[in-house]
């Protein structure tokens, strides 16, 4: 996949999405850290995907001529993470930050293929933040705009 046509808010877009991607594995791995024994290989999944669209972000980036941004050292948690629920919480909110910015990704890309990743990655998202709400036995498990900051 490549960055065909340009724009200087697609360009943002593309950025933003590898900085969100980069805040999604570090907090990835504190739910790793706190997380139930038995989400052990669901975690690494959800870990190994956000890698995975980091990574072809990142190449998309390069290849248009954009300097990816690199991870930082750490990012802030929203709340403490001191057990298995804290962590799955944290879960589900990973999942909800990185639908908004890929809600943000396709408002601003400028291609059809562009928007389409951006598609597949807010509805993946989506699925997984579901998934991490129902084993919390929150409710709506979903919702109807996914992406939509405060929905």
């Amino acid at each position: 996949m490549s960055i065909v046509r340009r724009s200087k808010a697609g360009d943002d877009a593309v950025l933003a999405a590898i900085e969100s991607e980069n805040a999604a594995i570090f907090a990835y791995g504190v739910v790793a850290a706190f997380s139930n024994p038995a989400r052990v290989k669901e975690v690494a999944v959800h870990t190994a995907t956000h890698r995975a669209r980091r990574d072809s972000l990142t190449a998309m980036a390069t290849e248009a001529g954009l300097t990816p941004p690199l991870a930082a050292a750490a990012y802030a948690i929203p709340f403490p993470v001191t057990d298995a629920i804290t962590a799955a919480q944290l879960a589900a909110q990973i999942e909800v930050d990185t639908a908004i910015s890929y809600r943000a990704f396709i408002e601003q890309v400028d291609t059809d293929e562009l928007r389409t990743f951006g598609v597949d990655a807010l509805t993946d998202a989506s699925i997984r933040g579901a998934g991490w709400r129902s084993a919390l036995g929150t409710t709506p498990v979903t919702t109807a705009f996914p992406g939509v900051p405060g929905a």
